[in-house]
């Protein structure tokens, strides 16, 4: 490791060909001097050798472009620059002008490529994502909680390939699976005792060997349908590093890159790291000093940071910004001198990939008839924002929509959705006409409601369903369930954990719970199975299996035709 980092934030544009795509960056220097960069074919001792790693996270099958910008920086006005940035065919072209530069390039992601994916993904399994992914020519992953959301099998078949056991090969063509390497360096076989996927490999550069190690998210288990994840064991992130680190220094590797699924946030620029915090520097600051560069993921965040002395990195997410690191390696003691590391932002001032094209386009007119068809319609935004309850106005639509689903065919009262599980807003965009209908897409839909849960009716005592509510406050923070309409309680902030709810406040339909009574109650199979943390659903009795949460969801807006905001009056916080 160099022994001393400086941060030097600047402004800066990349050339590459006839590309001009405009970067925030931070450069981060040693001490130590720098030799020139050798050739591939130099394998002598002495000298240095430069590798440059380009790492991105949280993909999440966003093949096509974004809608909206993202802020690069401010000028000397304090006003933002912005860009429009996105989309697969142009991280592509990004990509390949990045590697130019260098044929010693790895390619890596930190997890979380694909699930809770755009439709034009997700409803052929995100094969079109790994097969556009391995396309570019990423090489090696770690597996993100999201891989993890069709269980272990799909992933499996994801690394391996074979056509959906359920849907076959929708695109007449045989999957072949991923072209790169998961690595799970702390997912365990409870029967086998061994990891999932391989825990790292060893990548050679100009004789240099170079180890990527992969980890996963260990609270995965948490926070995805538990049945996907049943024989698996989640170890803690560091000790599972430092554990492969022994191992690597016996081999005499020195220089190592972690590919995590867990971050941090900050509240600077993309390539800044202002008041950086959240679990990866508990990490970091555990693991073994050997490791060179932590590339993160899962909190959605951008930054270049030097933690403990090492660079960590995040490329934000949905494939708006690349991580892009480079090395300059000793040849005499195959550890790394110096390193630089910038955030460039995947820009629209270039020409797509034509080969990556071809991919999302086939992929984009078969999934055209469904994507298009109007659902029905809205007549102003409805969206996640929460109140000071954890009410949102989305959250109360599907929920309503699930009760729909369920209310005369199951029995059920009242329906409980997590916000985790609402991934989009439904935006009105008619500005012009403000308040007259704008139709909304079955794809619009779908962005909402990804995760294709089927929905659960059960019974729960009303003692069981206050029990419910207690355990959206946890010691690690608060996950307020969306309830549907007729349901309705108040929760004391102020109050200890465990007595949060006055189960007296609670009603459905107007009536004080009974707490003996015994009530029918819709959530997701998700939920039902214990998701977030929500264990006292998993003794629902009398449980009954119903349509997917997305069908509800379109079902509720086919029958109410025109859907608005309502009050959010269900849920209340007293101090």
């Amino acid at each position: 490791m160099p022994d001393e980092f400086n941060f030097r934030p600047i402004a800066a544009a990349l050339a590459g060909g006839s590309l001009a795509i405009a970067a925030f960056m931070i450069i981060v220097t040693s001490a130590v001097a720098i030799a020139p960069g050798n050739s591939t074919e130099d394998n002598s001792t002495g000298g240095t050798v430069e590798l440059q790693i380009i790492a991105f996270n949280d993909f999440h099958g966003q093949l096509e472009p974004l809608q909206g910008k993202m802020t690069l920086y401010y000028n000397r006005s304090c006003k933002p620059y912005q860009v429009e940035v996105g989309g697969v065919e142009y991280l592509a072209t990004l990509i390949k002008s990045l590697k130019a530069s260098n044929p010693n390039t790895v390619i890596v992601s930190a997890g979380d490529s694909i699930g809770a994916s755009q439709l034009v993904s997700a409803l052929f399994h995100d094969e079109p994502t790994i097969e556009a992914l391995s396309e570019i020519g990423l090489q090696y992953s770690a597996a993100g909680n999201h891989e993890f959301d069709e269980g272990v099998q799909e992933l499996m078949r994801m690394q391996y390939g074979c056509c959906s056991p359920s849907d076959g090969c929708q695109d007449q063509d045989r999957f072949t699976g991923a072209g790169y390497d998961y690595l799970t360096a702390n997912v365990v076989n409870n029967t086998t005792g061994k990891t999932l996927f391989p825990p790292y490999k060893i990548e050679y550069i100009q004789g240099i060997p170079v180890a990527f190690i992969g980890v996963s998210l260990e609270g995965t288990p948490a926070i995805v349908s538990p049945s996907g994840v049943r024989g698996l064991k989640f170890l803690d992130e560091a000790d599972s590093i430092n554990g492969i680190v022994r191992t690597l220094k016996e081999k005499g590797i020195h220089t190592i890159i972690v590919l995590i699924h867990q971050g941090g946030s900050q509240n600077g620029l993309p390539s800044e790291a202002v008041g950086l915090s959240g679990p990866i520097l508990n990490i970091v600051n555990r693991t073994d000093e050997e490791v060179d560069v932590f590339i993160t993921g899962h909190t959605h965040q951008s930054y270049i940071a030097k933690v403990d002395g090492r660079i960590v990195s995040q490329a934000g997410s949905l494939g708006k910004l690349l991580s892009d690191i480079d090395l300059t390696i000793s040849k005499d003691t195959l550890d790394v001198t110096s390193a630089t590391a910038k955030n460039v932002a995947v820009t629209h001032d270039m020409p797509k990939d034509p080969e990556i094209s071809e991919i999302v386009e086939k992929y984009s007119t078969l999934a055209a008839p469904l994507a298009e068809r109007v659902i029905g319609a809205i007549n102003a935004s409805i969206t996640r924002k929460e109140s000071a309850s954890g009410e949102s106005a989305l959250g109360n639509v599907i929920a309503d929509a699930e009760l729909h689903a369920t209310g005369q065919s199951d029995r059920a009262v009242a329906a409980f959705t997590n916000s985790g599980g609402i991934r989009a807003d439904l935006l009105y965009n008619n500005s012009s006409s403000k308040g007259m209908p704008e139709n909304v897409t079955y794809e619009e839909a779908f962005s909402v409601q990804p995760f294709s849960n089927s929905l659960v009716t059960m019974n729960l005592t009303g003692t069981e369903i206050d029990e419910l509510l207690e355990q959206q406050f946890g010691t690690g923070g608060y996950s307020i369930l969306q309830v549907s309409g007729g349901f309705s309680y108040t929760w004391r902030r102020s109050a200890p954990q465990g007595q949060k709810v006055d189960i007296s406040s609670i009603r459905i339909q107007g009536s004080p719970i009974d707490p003996s009574g015994v009530y029918r109650i819709t959530v997701s199979s998700f939920l039902a199975d214990g998701g977030d943390g929500f264990t006292v659903l998993m003794a629902g009795k009398d449980r009954v299996y119903g349509a997917m949460d997305l069908d509800a969801l379109v079902d509720y807006f086919q029958a109410v035709k025109l859907v608005s905001p309502g009050k959010m009056d269900r849920i209340t916080v007293a101090s």
